[in-house]
């Protein structure tokens, strides 16, 4: 069930397309091919009639992939009002992941949209130990939307001081975003812990390593919105890793009144070591 806002740029060239889930109403689920026609991209719902056999409009066919390969092969476009026609299939890209691919190993919290999981990501001959968040299949539609929009923002981001997302799952219950896992923790349960034990030459590179971070973000036009010590993640080597994108933004233009409060997020989490 992926977004509009994500399907979309996928699809560049005239006649790209794509199979997706989408939900139609809360709770119904349907097919929908997205192709792009005229620089805008279209949506076409496959419909299902009472002997099972599947349409987008006129002709009909016994599987989903035989209607889609008739309009491929035949040029015939999805509608006659709209003139689409199906040119290129978009393969997946590689941010989205099979839920067949991850192996849910043992709880480790809860988030804002559900609970976060350490778990086992399997690509190929390899594997690799990943932290996966959660969403819980009661979520409304709009708790959804802010899920994937956490996603979206993550894939943009690339730097050694940003929690690196592998990808999403969106094809069954639960959707999940799959991240690197920081066995460190949270940087506040570490102080915590360590309350009284943390050199300051420490507590100077983490407060350094997070500006870096931070900087990064700033220069990515992102406003992160939600900057603490509990959304700060430590590496296996206790690198600062800034994490929980659940609130941030990418917008150029913020009303005083929240920027007066992410003005304040930032300079809380800089003054507490002090």
């Amino acid at each position: 069930m992926i977004p509009r806002t994500d399907i979309e740029p996928l699809l560049k060239k005239e006649g790209d397309f794509l199979l997706r889930k989408t939900e139609l109403t809360p709770g119904e689920i349907v097919l929908a091919i997205s192709v792009r026609h005229n620089n805008a991209v279209r949506h076409f719902m496959v419909n299902q009639d009472q002997d099972g056999s599947f349409y987008c409009e006129h002709h009909h066919e016994k599987s989903v992939s035989d209607l889609i390969q008739y309009y491929k092969s035949t040029k015939e476009p999805l509608s006659a009002s709209s003139q689409a026609r199906l040119r290129r299939p978009i393969e997946r890209p590689q941010w989205l992941l099979n839920h067949d691919s991850i192996r849910l190993v043992k709880k480790l919290g809860e988030g804002a949209f559900g609970e976060v999981f350490l778990a086992e990501y399997s690509f190929g001959t390899e594997k690799q130990e990943v932290a996966v968040k959660t969403m819980r299949q009661e979520a409304t539609r709009e708790a959804r939307l802010k899920f994937m929009k956490e996603a979206r923002l993550m894939r943009r981001y690339e730097h050694k001081h940003v929690v690196r997302i592998l990808g999403v799952a969106v094809h069954e219950h639960p959707l999940m975003i799959i991240m690197e896992n920081c066995p460190g923790g949270s940087l506040l349960s570490y102080l915590r812990k360590e309350k009284g034990k943390v050199a300051l030459a420490t507590k100077l590179r983490f407060t350094i390593e997070a500006a870096d971070g931070m900087a990064y973000l700033h220069k990515q036009k992102c406003i992160h919105r939600d900057i603490a010590a509990r959304n700060v993640l430590l590496s296996g080597k206790l690198d600062v890793k800034i994490s929980d994108f659940g609130m941030s933004d990418d917008r150029l233009i913020v009303q005083d009144e929240k920027l007066e409060k992410v003005m304040f997020h930032h300079l809380f989490f800089f003054i507490s070591y002090e």
